[in-house]
């Protein structure tokens, strides 16, 4: 009889084992190589996911990892990989853009440079929610909130404002949306949209062409850009006269950011600084909640021009993992399929928790879609 409570304590300790995490060493192009803690249960897309946020990575979006001169699948568990133990080492390798891997490298680019603007959580755009942790926190969670031993000891006026006060006729809404000093905007480029070139012609597709960028950089220069299936340059294209051939001087470059710091210093100073910024900000700020909230109230800002917002606007874009083609999801087919999974242990618990929350996520999120597309006619 006190053997058996010891068996499972000894099942429950392996469990506990095959799981721990271990660190992996990631050799990426054009920075030093780094550790990365990861766990067995983790898909390769995951570490996709974490590079594409790192400060020094977050610039790629189309790349492969591989382990021994092997790619690895996506979709596939770590702990399933042959050969993947602790002190691999994961070379990141980029691969051919296609139109679909292009638009998403834009509409990444277009999330980085409007990392810090909180217009789409004023929105209530693909699940960004206000946040005013660091307002009220003055920074004082985390590592990153360290501040000067001066500023610690500064006064705080405790004074109520005048607008709450007895007798007073005017009740601003504004003030009930504490406004945070990073929201100040930090320009790297006055445009960046689509070209009225798109699509390209059949010959130029043929030369592996796949669209067209337009960009006023912050100096007021207008460039004309080509996303290819070898990366992006500049072209000789002007607002009325087509020329596909490559500018001088000719900068072929894997991805857009990169590119963009060969022509233009101010967006290389200030995009350095942007994503800086970013990755110094809490946890709480920076993931995007799977529960949307929504305010009721908003200041007035400035209306800037954004072709990934306009594209949204006029197209009935789906999540990137529904644009298998002749596909669509059957919600109720997934909510039971979801259910059914098997949770015998810690581990299958997990995925069966995580794919019910997925599911449960991106259900509300296509009634949403559908329901303002009925409105909209």
């Amino acid at each position: 009889d006190e053997a058996e409570p010891g068996e499972e304590t000894t099942g429950q300790e392996v469990i506990v084992i095959q799981d721990t995490g271990f660190s992996v060493k990631i050799l990426a192009p054009g920075i030093e190589p780094f550790s990365l803690q990861v766990s067995p249960q983790e898909m390769v897309q995951e570490i996709h996911q974490v590079l594409m946020d790192r400060e020094d990575t977050c610039h790629r979006t189309c790349f492969s990892l591989h382990l021994d001169g092997n790619m690895l699948d996506h979709f596939s568990e770590l702990r399933s990989v042959e050969g993947l133990q602790e002190g691999s080492v994961l070379r990141v390798v980029e691969e051919p853009y296609t139109v679909r891997e292009a638009r998403i490298h834009v509409r990444h680019v277009r999330d980085l440079l409007k990392s810090l603007d909180p217009s789409d959580a004023f929105n209530g755009v693909d699940c960004n929610s206000l946040s005013f942790l660091s307002v009220f926190t003055d920074g004082d969670l985390g590592d990153s909130g360290k501040r000067k031993k001066g500023l610690e000891m500064d006064p705080i006026d405790c004074t109520p404002p005048e607008y709450i006060l007895p007798g007073s006729r005017e009740r601003p809404l504004c003030p009930l949306q504490p406004q945070n000093r990073d929201w100040k905007p930090l320009q790297c480029l006055k445009v960046l949209t689509m070209s009225g070139w798109n699509p390209p012609p059949g010959n130029r597709k043929m030369h592996g062409d796949l669209m067209y960028l337009f960009v006023i950089t912050a100096e007021d220069r207008q460039v004309s850009i080509t996303a290819s299936t070898r990366g992006f340059y500049l072209n000789q294209s002007t607002a009325y006269h087509f020329n596909p051939k490559p500018a001088s001087p000719r900068f072929l470059s894997h991805s857009l950011v990169e590119l963009l710091n060969q022509i233009s210093p101010t967006f290389k100073k200030n995009f350095a600084v942007l994503q800086k910024k970013r990755v110094q900000r809490h946890p709480f700020e920076r993931i995007a909640t799977p529960f949307q909230v929504y305010s009721w109230t908003a200041p007035q800002a400035e209306h800037a021009m954004d072709c990934v917002r306009a594209e949204d606007a006029y197209t009935s874009r789906l999540g990137y993992e529904e644009h298998i083609p002749g596909q669509t999801r059957d919600w109720n087919e997934e909510l039971q399929t979801t259910r059914e999974l098997p949770r015998k242990n810690l581990p299958e618990r997990l995925l069966r928790e995580r794919a019910i929350f997925k599911v449960h996520s991106d259900f509300p999120a296509a009634a949403t879609r559908g329901a303002m597309a009925v409105i909209d006619g």
